[in-house]
């Protein structure tokens, strides 16, 4: 998976019929009675691809000592969309493995 596919995937929207059509043919989603489910393959894919990137993110935040300069946080990441880094740098944070400081900054704990 990659990062524009995982954007797509979180941010979905279950009212954009052509999408989900072409998601449920891949295997991301099932449709039973109108209703739309996850499938444990979405869920797998996702929780590889922040596995792997959130270890990308640390990295970059610990070389660099903080986040204060996300953009060169996301480009030693290899990360592209703000959205991403957000939530990656949320599961750091949730881990206990980085810290925000009072002014929003992603720093090591």
């Amino acid at each position: 998976m990659d990062e524009e596919l995982f954007r797509h995937l979180i941010f979905l929207e279950a009212n954009n019929n052509s999408d989900i059509e072409e998601f449920i043919r891949l295997g991301y989603f099932i449709r039973c009675n109108d209703t739309v489910y996850r499938t444990e393959k979405l869920e797998e894919d996702i929780k590889e691809f922040v596995g792997l990137k959130k270890e990308s993110l640390f990295a970059a935040i610990k070389e660099l000592g903080s986040a204060r300069e996300i953009i060169k946080v996301m480009e030693l990441a290899g990360i592209q969309q703000f959205i991403t880094f957000s939530v990656l740098a949320d599961e750091l944070v949730r881990e206990g493995r980085i810290i925000k400081d009072k002014e929003n900054i992603c720093v090591l704990k």
